[in-house]
């Protein structure tokens, strides 16, 4: 019992140092003892006894020359003596090989101490006195070199599954005094103390990247050492690493990494980027530095030398593109180097001679690994440089109205001025403003003492700038004129310079918010050019590399000019316009007008003034006022009217005439036109006005959303509208009644002008005519009589003409009250709701619901509400020939009770009950019907019953009635009176001696005696 627990721990220390019993023949990795026994192959001549027999430990052995294999986790070590001086020159090889399965893929070498001659230059004939090498199975001989004394964490790691260490000694001598920060102890009699293991390949992730996302490391340039190619690195985790990345890179390199885009989409330009953003995968030794004075900054630039170690990145495909950065040291992430094109080149050097000395004694990982970022820009965009070309853009507003200015997303050299040039129209401004802006400082990269990035914003063309005298810097907070004028077109003025972070342009951020949130950029947040020109320059002193600019801007060039003339007194953009060359008109383009540019409603009015014995013909070719608006032609008036029927708080296009001064006449109502069907209107009178109004508009509305664009002519009337019949008094009707004709002849135009009926003595007008009330679909012909309130928006009524039908009747506005005129317009929806593919069910119940939606929100009626005025304009719309007569009577309400008047008179002698109206006394009898039963004119209003005096006859029966019936009643009552005289004496003479009759009746008799 004790025997065998003896012989277990043996076991257990020999395991623990290598050495295992011979069960069998042993492995690869280890050594086979004549004892029977296995030790590792690093047990062999390291100066120990591990087999029994001593045979691991032969004389005259050494661990040089000889090949090691080892499993997967198990670490082995090994120590290289110095030789002595009469051995020299000295050669020492070893070889690693990983050989699959448990055995690993990989060779991991840790260097802890190095003391291998002298180091003195990391160029020509830097190890005088001797060198280590290292190899690698399948690739080229590298003829880079490690010598000199240094200590520390220093490991390698194979590409391949072999690697042979060679060591050469051809002198022993000490350093001559120089100072070496990497020595360990000069006279240490150790050559090499390194450790090893041997790896699998599925786990270096670190280099090959995780099973679910692997890492592409390009592919390999056949002929050389380390080249590599990434193409379309958009689809790819591709990563940029340094030769036996995450371990030592050889020495002796030139590393050439192509990285190519070739699959770019329409209209775009792929840039290719490279950046690390954790430090600790980006360092690359520069120098021999001591621990005490390391710097976790990577150096650019001048401060990494071409004798050390660098890595250079070029804006092409080969090194004679421009230099974009030179990279070193590291301990800090890279923010980014991005080329302006499809391709970038690195070049990863690496100086012949160096010794195996880091300068952080606690780095686990060596070399660098970049990621490769592909980004694509609009091909017309200012975000890069077009090959062959400097960062200078010119816009024209001949080319786009509007676009966006960015700045460069590529890296750029020092001393680099990129310029923007905005160039309007004679008749425009430039309209700028930022949507983001910011100083971005790289944290890895040594803090610049001066401003490096300096942007300038300049109001004028400075490549045209005349002189520096005339070079005028003004506040920027002044910069609100919008008017452009010829006195600034050659002058530049400053409009401001913004170099530190603390000190930004102005930024109007609300403009691109979602929802309800956004807001237009106002003038004071943007920059508004007083010339057609406005310049941005963007100057880089010292390249992006330590810092950079990111802004994004948007511009406009706004179009000042606006047709006809400024009206006196008028708004912003009211017109008037005369006989012009020209003969066009527009509505404003200048978005400062539109809700973009701050404006909350906009109303514009055109005015057209023509030769008293002209007409003006209106001719609309394009307009359009939103998405909610749509253009009607209604055929119970054929007119043209808004589909939203006038709505206070929506846009319309409204023709607007006054054949009378001060009675407007609403011709049409426009919203949506199209160049297919243009719009063409012949005015009444030598002026006419056409109102461009948009009550509500949104941050986003502008010129696109809402315009108009037309023609006009001036047309000569002398010849058919020069009778009296013509004039302005002739078709102005006054009085208690009356008739007109309106119509279409070929002798006389007069007829189809609009006529003016005005009541008299506050009473309402009532109107007849042959004919009915025209809706949709009743009324084939082609004209109308449309009776409008004075200054009302719609007709109050359309009449379909016909001498066979009977008399349609119109009264006045007001004449049904309030309530009456609400149900006249719910009822009358088929006039409204005429739209495309719309039936009349669904357009009423639309109609219907906008109506509760409108009294829900505490607002006014859809209908704009008609003035109430009594007067009429009666209108004759159509090219039929003929004429129609209309009558006309001013009536009033009877009234129900009059406070003032004697008993017994009638208010309302002559009343037409069928209308409940009064009419005149002179119109009763005279031979013409008005009451439309015909009342006024029958037996009993003018035949011989009509003589008699009614009402006295009807009073005088009433009043005799009334004292007959009161003599009769003082009769009756007499009788009853004397009828209960008599019945009273009877009773007096009965009471003495007779019995009573009462009693008679009420005691019954005594029983008789017989």
């Amino acid at each position: 019992m004790w025997v065998g627990a003896r012989l277990w721990s043996v076991g257990v220390v020999w395991a623990c140092v290598g050495v295992r019993a011979v069960l069998g023949a042993c492995t690869m990795a280890e050594f086979p003892c004549r004892s029977k026994q296995c030790v590792s192959l690093d047990r062999y001549c390291d100066g120990q006894k591990d087999c029994e027999d001593n045979s691991d430990e032969p004389s005259g052995c050494s661990p040089c020359n000889r090949t090691y294999y080892g499993r997967v986790g198990a670490t082995y070590t090994l120590q290289i003596p110095r030789p002595h001086r009469g051995t020299l020159p000295h050669f020492c090889q070893l070889t690693f090989i990983a050989s699959g399965d448990v055995y690993g893929d990989l060779v991991q070498l840790s260097i802890e101490k190095f003391n291998l001659g002298r180091f003195v230059s990391h160029t020509t004939s830097g190890c005088p006195d001797g060198y280590m090498q290292i190899e690698e199975l399948s690739r080229p001989l590298n003829a880079g070199y490690w010598c000199g004394t240094s200590w520390g964490h220093n490991v390698f790691y194979s590409e391949t599954s072999s690697i042979t260490v060679m060591l050469r000694v051809y002198n022993l001598s000490d350093d001559d005094g120089r100072p070496n920060p990497g020595a360990f102890s000069p006279q240490d009699t150790v050559m090499l103390s390194m450790s090893f293991k041997f790896l699998r390949r599925e786990r270096a992730i670190l280099r090959y990247g995780a099973p679910y996302s692997p890492s592409y490391r390009g592919e390999d340039v056949s002929n050389t050492f380390c080249d590599k190619e990434f193409e379309n690195c958009d689809k790819k985790n591709c990563k940029v690493q340094s030769p036996n990345f995450p371990g030592m890179y050889p020495r002796n390199l030139t590393c050439y990494y192509h990285i190519r885009q070739t699959r770019v989409p329409d209209g775009k330009v792929a840039l290719i980027r490279v950046r690390q953003r954790n430090p600790h995968l980006i360092y690359i030794k520069d120098r021999n530095a001591p621990h005490l004075s390391r710097d976790r900054k990577l150096q650019v630039g001048s401060d990494c030398h071409v004798l050390y170690d660098y890595l250079v990145a070029y804006d092409g495909n080969s090194t004679g593109a421009p230099v974009l950065a030179t990279v070193c040291k590291g301990g800090a992430p890279l923010t980014g180097i991005t080329s302006s094109g499809p391709s970038l080149l690195l070049l990863f050097h690496a100086s012949p001679f160096d010794f195996p000395f880091q300068d952080s004694p606690r780095r686990r990982t060596f070399g660098f690994e970049l990621d490769v970022e592909v980004e694509f820009v609009d091909r017309e965009s200012t975000a890069y440089i077009r090959e062959g070309s400097t960062c200078d853009y010119m816009v024209s507003s001949r080319g786009q109205r509007s676009g966006y200015v960015q700045s460069p997303v590529h890296s750029l050299l020092p001393n680099t001025t990129c310029t923007w040039r905005l160039l309007a129209g004679s008749t425009e401004v430039v309209w700028l403003y930022f949507l983001h802006y910011r100083h971005i400082l790289h944290p890895e990269m040594p803090t610049p003492s001066k401003c490096t990035n300096t942007l300038t914003i300049t109001d004028g063309d400075t490549s045209t700038a005349p002189s520096e005298s005339n070079l005028i810097v003004v506040d920027t907070i002044a910069n609100n004129t919008m008017n452009a004028t010829e006195e600034n077109v050659t002058a530049t003025t400053e409009i401001g310079q913004f170099c530190r972070p603390n000190r930004l342009p102005r930024v109007c951020s609300g403009v691109h918010a979602p929802g309800p949130h956004a807001a237009p950029c106002l003038p004071g947040e943007s920059y508004i050019s007083n010339s057609p020109a406005l310049t941005l320059s963007l100057r880089y002193a010292a390249g992006t590399a330590p810092a950079h600019v990111e802004f994004l801007a948007r511009y406009e060039f706004v179009d000042k000019r606006q047709w006809g003339f400024p009206t006196p007194g008028g708004g912003p953009c009211d017109r008037t316009f005369t006989m012009q060359p020209d003969r066009l008109f527009a509505s404003p383009r200048d978005v400062f007008l539109f809700g973009r540019g701050g404006g909350r409603k906009l109303r514009c009015v055109y005015t057209f003034v023509a030769e008293p014995d002209e007409r003006i013909v209106l001719r609309i070719i394009r307009s359009r006022m939103g998405s909610s608006c749509g253009t009607l032609f209604k055929h119970s008036s054929r007119r043209y009217e808004c589909s939203h029927d006038g709505a206070e708080d929506k846009p319309a296009i409204w023709m607007r005439e006054e054949p009378w001064e001060g009675v407007p006449l609403m011709r049409a109502c426009l919203c949506n036109i199209s160049h297919e069907q243009p719009f063409v209107l012949i005015s009444y009178t030598n002026e006419i006005q056409i109102i461009f109004s948009i009550p509500v508009m949104t941050p986003s509305s502008d010129y696109n959303d809402y315009f108009l664009e037309g023609e006009y002519s001036m047309v000569d009337a002398s010849k058919g509208f020069t009778n009296k019949e013509c004039e302005q008094k002739t078709r102005h009707l006054e009085g208690r009644h009356g008739n007109f004709t309106v119509g279409v002849t070929h002798e006389n135009h007069c007829s189809a002008l609009p006529r003016l009926v005005t009541a008299a003595d506050g009473s309402f007008l009532f109107l007849r005519v042959r004919g009915f009330s025209a809706s949709e679909t009743n009324c084939d012909g082609s004209s109308r009589i449309n009776v409008y309130a004075v200054g009302g928006l719609a007709p109050l009524a359309s009449i379909c003409p016909d001498q066979h039908k009977d008399y349609a009747h119109v009264f006045s506005s007001g004449w049904h009250g309030p309530n009456q005129t609400m149900m006249d317009e719910l009822a009358a929806t088929d006039l409204w709701n005429t739209s495309g593919n719309m039936n009349i069910g669904q357009s009423n119940y639309y109609y219907h619901q906008q109506q509760l939606e409108y009294q829900k929100r505490g607002r006014h009626r859809q209908r704009k509400q008609q003035q109430e005025s009594r007067d009429l304009v009666v209108e004759y719309v159509g090219n039929s020939t003929g004429r129609v007569m209309i009558t006309w009577i001013g009536v009033w309400r009877p009234m129900q009770t009059a406070p003032l008047s004697p008993v017994g008179v009638d208010l309302c002698p002559h009343r037409c009950p069928e209308i409940q109206a009064c009419l005149p006394a002179d119109l009763w009898c005279d031979g013409n019907i008005h009451c439309p039963s015909g009342l006024d004119e029958g037996a009993g209003a003018c035949g011989l019953l009509a003589a008699l005096p009614w009402v006295y006859l009807a009073a005088a029966i009433v009043l005799f009635i009334s004292l007959v019936a009161l003599l009769v009643a003082v009769v009756m009552h007499r009788r009853r009176v004397q009828a209960q005289k008599d019945a009273e004496s009877v009773v007096t003479n009965n009471s003495h001696g007779l019995k009573s009759t009462t009693q008679d009746f009420l005691i019954p008799p005594d029983k008789d005696s017989w």
